[in-house]
């Protein structure tokens, strides 16, 4: 049974976390900087019990920026292509 979104966010791992690190700065970051951040990121989510309803509210939203369920916007796009 899917977690209804006030649910699951109340349990996701990144629940506290700073968004930083899901999202990028208002300035460039340097190609090795963003890597870094978006591994960081990754690897939380890879260990978040809730990560498909994090991914799954960030496709049917259409998140346009950020790190939702493990994928970056780019990874994302590629999804729904498919």
């Amino acid at each position: 049974m899917a977690l209804q979104r006030a649910e699951w966010t109340d349990v996701a791992a990144c629940r506290g976390i700073e968004s930083l690190l899901f999202f990028p700065p208002d300035v460039m970051e340097s190609k090795e900087v963003r890597s870094r951040r978006e591994r960081q990121a990754k690897q939380l989510c890879a260990d978040c019990h809730v990560r498909e309803e994090c991914l799954s509210s960030a496709l049917t939203q259409r998140e346009s920026y950020g790190i939702w369920g493990g994928l970056t916007e780019i990874e994302r796009r590629a999804l729904l292509r498919r």
